[in-house]
């Protein structure tokens, strides 16, 4: 099955060192992993809508119809491979509204894993 491959693909990528993996459910994946550290990147749907427009051209009406597909796709997903809710905060290690800009989101990502491996 198809799910079962990415997740092995997924688990020899970490096997291999330090690694970032977008999606895939990755943190429930890697759940047994020691030095994993999972994020939840979201935005208030009206940012999202826009982001969508600029990046696609889409109106209003299509962004938001795309945006709520990729969303109920996603969730569907993550579902099926960790029985789990997409977006619970308590799925994660660090929850972050990307609405602050690229650049802020980054840095706090970094700080975040920074101040996490530094404890260890």
């Amino acid at each position: 099955m198809a799910i079962n491959a990415q997740a092995e693909v997924i688990k020899k990528i970490a096997s291999q060192g330090s690694c970032v993996i977008v999606g895939r459910a990755a943190d429930y994946v890697l759940k047994d992993n020691e030095n994993v550290v999972s994020f939840f990147i979201y935005a208030p749907e009206e940012y999202r809508i826009k982001k969508i427009q600029e990046m696609y051209g889409d109106d209003e009406k299509t962004a938001k119809e795309n945006m709520l597909k990729s969303d109920k796709a996603r969730a569907n997903y993550y579902k099926n491979i960790s029985g789990k809710t997409f977006g619970d905060a308590k799925n994660y290690d660090f929850c972050i509204d990307s609405s602050i800009g690229n650049q802020k989101t980054a840095e706090m990502i970094i700080n975040f894993i920074n101040k996490k491996t530094n404890k260890k």
